[in-house]
Order: C-alpha cells, then sequence, then structure tokens
C-alpha cells in the first residue's frame, strides 16, 4: 500500500492544484454562460474529489500503513480546552460574517476574479455549498495536516516539525491558487494556524470543524437568493 500513500502525494502536491484550476476556469465560463445548475454541477466535483481523496486516506489506515494517530484520528488530548476553543471561535467567524453581510455586494465584486464563482445564491447551490464546506473540513484536514504532515515525517526525516508544518501549509496555500493569489495566501496562513491547532490538541477534531465553519462563513455573508449579475458581468 506504500505506492498508493506516493500517489496520493503526488497527487495533493503536483496534481491537484492544477487540476483545481482547469476545473474552476472551465466553471466561470459555464457559470458566466447561465448554464443551468453550473454551480451546482461545480460543488458535486469538489464534492466527489473530496469522497475520493479521504476514501483514500481511510484505505491506508485499514490497511495498517498508517495508524489513527499518525492521520490524527484520536480524540483530543483535552476535551475541555476544545470545547472553549470551539465555542469562542465559531462564535467569532458567525458573528464576523454577520457584521460583512451588509457590504455581501462590495465583497462579491471585490472577490469576482478570485473566488467569485463559489459563491452560492439558490437554495440547491446553498445547499451543495453546505456539503463542500463539511467536505472540506473532512477530507482537507485528513489530507493535508493528517497524512501529510506524516508522509513528510516519513520521507523528509531531516525536516523539523515547523519545516513540516510550513511546507505542507505551502501546499495546501498553493493547491487553492485557483482562486487568486490573495485566495493562496489566506489559504496558506489557514493552514498554519489549523496546523497548531492539530499539534496542540493532538487530533484532527477542533481543525475539521474550524475548518468547515470557515467555508460555511460564504453562507452567512451573502443573503439566500442574491442576484450573481455582478459576477456574471466579471466573468463574461
Amino acid at each position: 500500500m506504500l505506492f498508493l500513500a506516493h500517489i496520493l502525494a503526488a497527487y495533493v502536491v503536483l496534481a491537484a492544484p492544477w487540476l483545481s484550476w482547469v476545473g474552476y476556469q472551465r466553471a466561470r465560463k459555464r457559470i458566466a454562460a447561465r448554464v443551468p445548475d453550473a454551480k451546482v454541477r461545480l460543488y458535486r466535483a469538489l464534492v466527489g474529489e473530496q469522497f475520493i481523496t479521504t476514501g483514500v486516506v481511510l484505505v491506508l489506515w485499514y490497511s495498517g500503513r498508517f495508524s489513527a494517530t499518525s492521520l490524527g484520528l484520536v480524540v483530543p488530548r483535552s476535551w475541555g480546552w476544545n470545547a472553549v476553543a470551539l465555542v469562542v471561535v465559531v462564535a467569532a467567524l458567525a458573528w464576523s460574517s454577520l457584521r460583512l453581510r451588509p457590504k455581501a455586494e462590495k465583497i462579491r465584486r471585490s472577490v469576482q476574479d478570485g473566488i467569485g464563482a463559489l459563491i452560492p445564491d439558490s437554495r440547491p447551490e446553498r445547499f451543495w455549498w453546505g456539503a463542500v464546506s463539511a467536505g472540506a473540513g473532512i477530507s482537507e484536514e485528513l489530507i493535508y495536516r493528517g497524512f501529510l504532515l506524516y508522509y513528510c515525517t516519513l520521507y523528509l526525516p531531516h525536516l523539523n516539525t515547523s519545516e513540516r508544518v510550513l511546507l505542507t501549509s505551502l501546499v495546501f496555500g498553493f493547491g487553492h491558487l485557483y482562486q487568486g493569489w490573495r485566495g493562496a495566501v489566506a489559504a496558506g496562513i489557514l493552514g498554519l494556524v489549523l496546523a497548531g491547532m492539530y499539534l496542540i490538541t493532538g487530533s484532527l477534531l477542533l481543525p475539521v470543524v474550524i475548518h468547515a465553519a470557515t467555508d460555511a462563513r460564504v453562507l452567512l455573508i451573502f443573503p439566500p437568493g442574491a442576484s450573481p449579475k455582478t459576477l456574471v458581468q466579471g466573468n463574461a
């Protein structure tokens, strides 16, 4: 099963960023052309990719090559600390999101060249975006903070913990380059924060929930049924 681990690492580092960029550009064109369900198709593709990569990691775990501890699939060291951190961070994310809601259209215009095509509008789109957010929290944390950090420990033993965290966070940011350089930098910084949470707690539980909540902020910032007119014009 080691070949599967190498294939997954190569996919995450080399293939995923390119495939994400190509897929997103195609989706932007379909959205600009007002193709029915273009966003829903994009979200479904993202969820499908999340299922596949998560499945590969679970196969590695089931095979015994990667233990639950090495992947972060364990209970946190302190439930109390995790509960407090979770409540504080999620509350802060929700509060900041609602504060930004009056500026939703201005924000939409400012990100139309980055994540603009990802912003859901209709009810089906918002449902699938919720699925994407939850899936990203699970799959990306399992991949980048669980699998990839431990993979670097095995095959790049000369790197210390800080260097491995920096490297995997850079890979995480690069994987979001399709959102523009600002999105990639923001993702890299988020990766550092989530990696810190993982190392402190010894578990992926807190990073998974915080990651999902961070992505789900879109649903609070942008009200349902908002007109995508600005986005369409920007991508036409």
